[in-house]
Protein backbone atom coordinates (compact mmCIF):
# COMPACT_ATOMS: atom_id res chain seq x y z
CA UNK A 1 0.00 0.00 0.00
CA UNK A 2 2.97 2.48 1.07
CA UNK A 3 4.51 1.81 -2.46
CA UNK A 4 1.19 2.26 -4.38
CA UNK A 5 0.63 5.59 -2.11
CA UNK A 6 4.11 6.30 -3.50
CA UNK A 7 3.80 5.82 -6.62
CA UNK A 8 0.34 7.72 -6.76
CA UNK A 9 2.14 10.48 -5.70
CA UNK A 10 5.01 10.64 -7.69
CA UNK A 11 2.26 10.51 -10.67
CA UNK A 12 0.28 13.62 -9.03
CA UNK A 13 3.68 15.54 -9.07
CA UNK A 14 4.58 14.46 -12.45
CA UNK A 15 1.08 15.62 -13.93
CA UNK A 16 1.48 19.31 -12.07
CA UNK A 17 5.10 19.45 -13.26
CA UNK A 18 5.50 22.59 -15.70
CA UNK A 19 8.03 21.73 -18.86
CA UNK A 20 9.68 24.35 -21.55
CA UNK A 21 11.15 23.88 -24.64
CA UNK A 22 15.00 25.24 -25.49
CA UNK A 23 13.18 27.59 -27.78
CA UNK A 24 11.47 29.27 -24.63
CA UNK A 25 14.49 29.18 -22.96
CA UNK A 26 16.38 31.35 -25.37
CA UNK A 27 13.57 33.92 -25.65
CA UNK A 28 13.17 34.27 -21.73
CA UNK A 29 16.91 34.98 -21.53
CA UNK A 30 17.19 36.76 -24.61
CA UNK A 31 19.91 34.52 -25.32
CA UNK A 32 20.34 33.24 -28.91
CA UNK A 33 18.91 29.66 -29.90
CA UNK A 34 22.24 28.61 -31.22
CA UNK A 35 23.68 29.73 -27.86
CA UNK A 36 20.99 27.68 -25.34
CA UNK A 37 22.36 24.80 -27.47
CA UNK A 38 25.90 25.47 -27.00
CA UNK A 39 25.20 25.33 -23.46
CA UNK A 40 22.61 22.28 -23.51
CA UNK A 41 25.20 20.09 -25.16
CA UNK A 42 28.34 21.10 -23.11
CA UNK A 43 26.50 20.48 -19.54
CA UNK A 44 24.14 17.89 -20.58
CA UNK A 45 24.19 16.03 -18.15
CA UNK A 46 23.56 18.79 -15.44
CA UNK A 47 20.71 20.00 -17.60
CA UNK A 48 17.36 17.49 -16.44
CA UNK A 49 14.88 16.60 -19.32
CA UNK A 50 12.44 13.97 -20.23
CA UNK A 51 11.67 12.15 -23.35
CA UNK A 52 13.67 9.59 -25.53
CA UNK A 53 12.35 6.95 -27.45
CA UNK A 54 10.92 9.32 -30.61
CA UNK A 55 9.79 11.92 -28.13
CA UNK A 56 11.06 15.00 -27.95
CA UNK A 57 12.71 15.76 -25.02
CA UNK A 58 11.24 18.31 -22.77
CA UNK A 59 12.51 20.38 -20.04
CA UNK A 60 11.38 21.29 -16.51
CA UNK A 61 11.09 25.12 -16.08
CA UNK A 62 13.56 24.92 -12.92
CA UNK A 63 16.29 24.77 -16.22
CA UNK A 64 15.84 28.35 -16.99
CA UNK A 65 18.18 28.65 -13.37
CA UNK A 66 20.53 26.60 -14.18
CA UNK A 67 20.88 28.39 -18.64
CA UNK A 68 20.66 31.72 -16.55
CA UNK A 69 23.92 30.67 -14.47
CA UNK A 70 25.29 29.27 -17.25
CA UNK A 71 25.53 32.49 -18.89
CA UNK A 72 26.47 34.42 -16.09
CA UNK A 73 29.60 32.18 -15.46
CA UNK A 74 30.55 31.92 -19.25
CA UNK A 75 30.37 35.94 -19.38
CA UNK A 76 32.76 36.58 -16.49
CA UNK A 77 34.96 33.91 -18.22
CA UNK A 78 34.69 30.97 -16.09
CA UNK A 79 35.99 27.97 -17.23
CA UNK A 80 34.46 24.58 -18.21
CA UNK A 81 35.86 22.59 -14.62
CA UNK A 82 34.59 25.66 -12.83
CA UNK A 83 31.11 25.91 -14.29
CA UNK A 84 30.86 22.29 -14.27
CA UNK A 85 31.87 22.59 -10.11
CA UNK A 86 29.42 25.28 -9.71
CA UNK A 87 26.41 23.31 -11.55
CA UNK A 88 27.37 20.27 -9.55
CA UNK A 89 26.89 22.06 -6.21
CA UNK A 90 24.21 24.00 -6.64
CA UNK A 91 21.70 22.10 -8.87
CA UNK A 92 22.24 18.15 -7.76
CA UNK A 93 18.80 17.66 -5.98
CA UNK A 94 17.10 18.56 -9.44
CA UNK A 95 19.05 15.96 -11.02
CA UNK A 96 18.39 13.41 -8.48
CA UNK A 97 14.57 14.39 -8.88
CA UNK A 98 15.30 14.00 -12.86
CA UNK A 99 16.95 10.53 -12.42
CA UNK A 100 13.86 9.52 -10.27
CA UNK A 101 11.32 10.56 -12.66
CA UNK A 102 13.18 9.06 -15.39
CA UNK A 103 13.05 5.68 -13.69
CA UNK A 104 9.84 6.31 -13.06
CA UNK A 105 9.05 6.25 -16.43
CA UNK A 106 11.25 3.48 -17.20
CA UNK A 107 12.75 5.92 -19.97
CA UNK A 108 16.09 6.05 -21.41
CA UNK A 109 17.02 8.66 -23.34
CA UNK A 110 19.52 8.76 -26.29
CA UNK A 111 22.75 10.78 -27.08
CA UNK A 112 21.42 10.23 -30.59
CA UNK A 113 18.04 11.93 -29.57
CA UNK A 114 19.25 14.68 -27.75
CA UNK A 115 22.06 15.48 -30.49
CA UNK A 116 18.92 15.77 -32.89
CA UNK A 117 17.38 17.73 -31.11
CA UNK A 118 20.37 19.99 -31.24
CA UNK A 119 19.99 19.61 -34.59
CA UNK A 120 16.28 20.62 -35.08
CA UNK A 121 17.27 23.89 -32.94
CA UNK A 122 19.93 24.72 -34.93
CA UNK A 123 18.31 24.15 -37.92
CA UNK A 124 15.31 26.26 -36.80
CA UNK A 125 17.90 29.07 -36.46
CA UNK A 126 18.93 29.04 -39.89
CA UNK A 127 15.59 28.99 -41.10
CA UNK A 128 14.69 32.02 -39.20
CA UNK A 129 18.38 33.60 -40.24
CA UNK A 130 17.37 32.35 -44.01
CA UNK A 131 13.79 34.46 -43.74
CA UNK A 132 15.94 37.56 -42.18
CA UNK A 133 18.23 37.47 -45.09
CA UNK A 134 15.81 37.11 -47.98
CA UNK A 135 13.83 39.96 -46.52
CA UNK A 136 16.95 42.32 -46.60
CA UNK A 137 17.48 41.00 -50.53
CA UNK A 138 13.80 41.97 -50.95
CA UNK A 139 14.06 45.40 -49.86
CA UNK A 140 17.50 45.57 -51.90
CA UNK A 141 15.67 45.08 -54.88
CA UNK A 142 13.16 47.10 -54.29
CA UNK A 143 15.78 49.62 -53.54
CA UNK A 144 17.24 48.93 -56.79
CA UNK A 145 14.42 49.36 -58.37
CA UNK A 146 13.69 52.87 -57.23
CA UNK A 147 17.26 53.99 -58.48
CA UNK A 148 16.30 52.09 -62.00
CA UNK A 149 13.08 53.82 -61.80
CA UNK A 150 14.90 57.39 -60.83
CA UNK A 151 16.99 56.94 -63.78
CA UNK A 152 14.91 56.76 -66.39
CA UNK A 153 12.59 59.79 -65.31
CA UNK A 154 15.95 61.03 -65.15
CA UNK A 155 17.16 59.94 -68.95
CA UNK A 156 13.57 60.68 -70.02
CA UNK A 157 13.63 63.75 -68.91
CA UNK A 158 17.50 64.64 -70.39
CA UNK A 159 15.73 63.52 -73.98
CA UNK A 160 12.47 65.62 -73.57
CA UNK A 161 15.07 68.67 -73.19
CA UNK A 162 17.74 67.31 -75.82
CA UNK A 163 14.82 67.32 -78.26
CA UNK A 164 13.41 70.36 -77.18
CA UNK A 165 16.90 72.47 -77.85
CA UNK A 166 16.89 70.23 -81.45
CA UNK A 167 13.71 71.45 -82.11
CA UNK A 168 14.94 75.48 -81.37
CA UNK A 169 18.18 74.89 -83.43
CA UNK A 170 15.88 74.06 -86.35
CA UNK A 171 13.49 77.13 -85.68
CA UNK A 172 16.33 79.20 -85.67
CA UNK A 173 18.25 77.70 -88.82
CA UNK A 174 14.70 78.02 -90.94
CA UNK A 175 14.36 81.74 -89.74
CA UNK A 176 17.75 82.27 -90.83
CA UNK A 177 17.57 80.57 -94.06
CA UNK A 178 17.95 81.96 -97.09
CA UNK A 179 19.82 85.56 -95.61
CA UNK A 180 23.47 85.36 -96.63
CA UNK A 181 23.15 88.09 -98.61
CA UNK A 182 21.21 90.22 -95.36
CA UNK A 183 24.71 89.23 -93.60
CA UNK A 184 22.26 86.41 -91.80
CA UNK A 185 23.45 82.72 -91.74
CA UNK A 186 24.40 80.56 -95.12
CA UNK A 187 22.26 77.77 -94.69
CA UNK A 188 19.86 75.13 -96.40
CA UNK A 189 16.00 75.36 -96.00
CA UNK A 190 14.35 73.44 -93.73
CA UNK A 191 12.54 71.02 -97.12
CA UNK A 192 16.17 70.79 -98.27
CA UNK A 193 16.98 68.97 -94.70
CA UNK A 194 13.64 66.90 -94.73
CA UNK A 195 13.35 65.43 -97.85
CA UNK A 196 15.05 61.87 -98.50
CA UNK A 197 18.89 61.69 -98.92
CA UNK A 198 19.76 59.45 -101.63
CA UNK A 199 22.69 58.71 -104.44
CA UNK A 200 22.40 58.12 -107.94
CA UNK A 201 23.70 54.78 -109.18
CA UNK A 202 22.78 52.83 -112.36
CA UNK A 203 20.61 54.94 -113.16
CA UNK A 204 18.23 54.39 -109.80
CA UNK A 205 18.10 56.53 -106.59
CA UNK A 206 19.12 54.98 -103.81
CA UNK A 207 18.22 55.87 -100.49
CA UNK A 208 17.37 54.84 -97.13
CA UNK A 209 14.42 53.99 -94.96
CA UNK A 210 13.72 53.61 -91.51
CA UNK A 211 11.02 52.11 -89.26
CA UNK A 212 7.75 53.34 -89.46
CA UNK A 213 9.35 54.06 -93.32
CA UNK A 214 10.68 57.22 -92.43
CA UNK A 215 13.21 58.46 -94.55
CA UNK A 216 16.83 59.40 -94.28
CA UNK A 217 17.11 62.83 -94.52
CA UNK A 218 20.39 64.96 -94.96
CA UNK A 219 19.36 66.60 -91.29
CA UNK A 220 19.44 63.03 -89.96
CA UNK A 221 22.67 62.39 -90.96
CA UNK A 222 23.90 65.69 -90.01
CA UNK A 223 22.53 64.87 -86.61
CA UNK A 224 24.54 61.40 -86.71
CA UNK A 225 27.48 63.52 -87.38
CA UNK A 226 27.24 65.96 -84.27
CA UNK A 227 26.88 63.08 -82.06
CA UNK A 228 30.25 62.18 -82.47
CA UNK A 229 31.58 65.48 -80.66
CA UNK A 230 32.50 64.26 -77.32
CA UNK A 231 34.99 65.50 -74.48
CA UNK A 232 38.03 64.50 -76.52
CA UNK A 233 36.29 64.88 -80.02
CA UNK A 234 35.60 68.08 -81.67
CA UNK A 235 33.27 68.30 -84.50
CA UNK A 236 32.23 71.76 -86.35
CA UNK A 237 29.63 71.91 -89.13
CA UNK A 238 29.63 74.64 -91.58
CA UNK A 239 27.35 75.62 -94.57
CA UNK A 240 27.74 77.53 -97.94
CA UNK A 241 25.56 77.48 -101.26
CA UNK A 242 27.09 76.92 -104.31
CA UNK A 243 24.96 77.83 -107.66
CA UNK A 244 22.28 75.66 -107.11
CA UNK A 245 24.39 73.15 -104.63
CA UNK A 246 24.37 73.33 -100.70
CA UNK A 247 28.01 72.43 -99.46
CA UNK A 248 28.44 70.68 -96.21
CA UNK A 249 31.53 71.57 -94.60
CA UNK A 250 32.54 69.02 -91.62
CA UNK A 251 35.98 69.22 -89.56
CA UNK A 252 36.61 66.78 -86.89
CA UNK A 253 39.70 66.99 -84.25
CA UNK A 254 40.78 64.57 -81.78
CA UNK A 255 42.27 65.70 -78.96
CA UNK A 256 43.48 62.78 -77.69
CA UNK A 257 45.41 61.49 -81.13
CA UNK A 258 45.51 65.01 -82.55
CA UNK A 259 44.14 63.62 -85.79
CA UNK A 260 42.07 66.23 -88.12
CA UNK A 261 39.43 65.30 -90.51
CA UNK A 262 37.61 66.99 -93.28
CA UNK A 263 34.81 66.02 -94.68
CA UNK A 264 32.83 68.03 -97.80
CA UNK A 265 29.54 66.83 -99.16
CA UNK A 266 27.81 68.55 -101.86
CA UNK A 267 24.10 67.97 -102.56
CA UNK A 268 21.14 69.40 -104.51
CA UNK A 269 17.68 68.95 -105.04
CA UNK A 270 16.28 66.58 -107.41
CA UNK A 271 13.38 65.29 -108.75
CA UNK A 272 13.30 61.62 -109.47
CA UNK A 273 11.05 60.41 -112.23
CA UNK A 274 8.21 59.39 -110.14
CA UNK A 275 8.00 62.68 -108.85
CA UNK A 276 9.33 63.11 -105.59
CA UNK A 277 11.46 65.81 -104.56
CA UNK A 278 14.78 64.32 -103.05
CA UNK A 279 18.16 65.99 -101.42
CA UNK A 280 20.68 64.17 -103.92
CA UNK A 281 24.67 63.99 -102.54
CA UNK A 282 26.68 64.59 -105.66
CA UNK A 283 30.04 64.73 -104.22
CA UNK A 284 31.67 63.38 -101.30
CA UNK A 285 35.11 64.37 -100.52
CA UNK A 286 37.19 63.11 -97.67
CA UNK A 287 40.42 64.71 -96.23
CA UNK A 288 40.71 66.39 -100.26
CA UNK A 289 40.00 63.06 -101.97
CA UNK A 290 36.71 62.38 -103.69
CA UNK A 291 35.06 58.94 -102.51
CA UNK A 292 34.34 56.49 -105.38
CA UNK A 293 30.99 55.66 -105.84
CA UNK A 294 31.12 52.13 -104.19
CA UNK A 295 32.35 53.81 -101.54
CA UNK A 296 29.17 55.98 -101.46
CA UNK A 297 27.32 52.29 -101.36
CA UNK A 298 29.16 51.25 -98.88
CA UNK A 299 28.33 54.54 -96.63
CA UNK A 300 24.66 53.67 -97.19
CA UNK A 301 24.44 50.35 -96.27
CA UNK A 302 25.94 51.27 -93.01
CA UNK A 303 23.61 54.48 -92.64
CA UNK A 304 20.72 51.91 -93.12
CA UNK A 305 22.11 49.69 -90.62
CA UNK A 306 22.40 52.58 -87.94
CA UNK A 307 18.92 53.55 -89.13
CA UNK A 308 17.07 50.93 -88.63
CA UNK A 309 19.26 49.49 -85.51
Amino acid sequence: MNNMKSSDQQGVGRMNKKFISLREVGRQLNIPPSTIVYYKDKFEKYIPSEGGEGRRPRYPIEVLEIFRRIRTMFNDNWSTEQIERELALKFSVLMSDQQSDQSFDQVTSSKEIVELAGVLSRMSDVLDNQSLFQSEIRSLRDEVAALREGRGEWERAQQVELESLRTELVSLRRRFSGRGDAGGIDFPPADFLASPLVIASGGEFLGVQGKGKKAFSLEDFVHLIERKESDHVGVETSWRQQDAHWVLVVRTEDAETGREQAVVLVAKKTITPSKNTVTEIIRLNIDGNDAPDALLLTLFRQLRMVFNG
